[in-house]
């Protein structure tokens, strides 16, 4: 859901090695939306339209994003809003 809140397509979502991902930021302890921007920030295959800008500000803004967690910051940074 929070991949398809940025826009990212469901086809590239869907793929096993995404799935997996999840899992693993699941088990981290990482909100899905925290799981979404990891996902995206390691894969260069996603597109990243102007809806990824707008969700990771507001998730930012809302307090859905904990930028002190490792695997979030360094997702942060690696997609250019290490000032979040």
């Amino acid at each position: 859901m929070a991949l398809s809140a940025m826009k990212v397509s469901s086809v590239v979502s869907e793929r096993d090695d995404q799935l997996y991902a999840m899992g693993v930021c699941e088990a981290m302890g990482l909100t899905p939306r925290e799981a979404a921007i990891v996902i995206l920030a390691k894969d260069s295959d996603f597109a990243r339209p102007r809806d990824t800008e707008v969700c990771i500000k507001k998730w930012a803004r809302e307090g859905s994003l904990n930028p002190t967690e490792p695997a979030v910051a360094s997702a942060l940074s690696r997609l250019g809003y290490s000032e979040i």
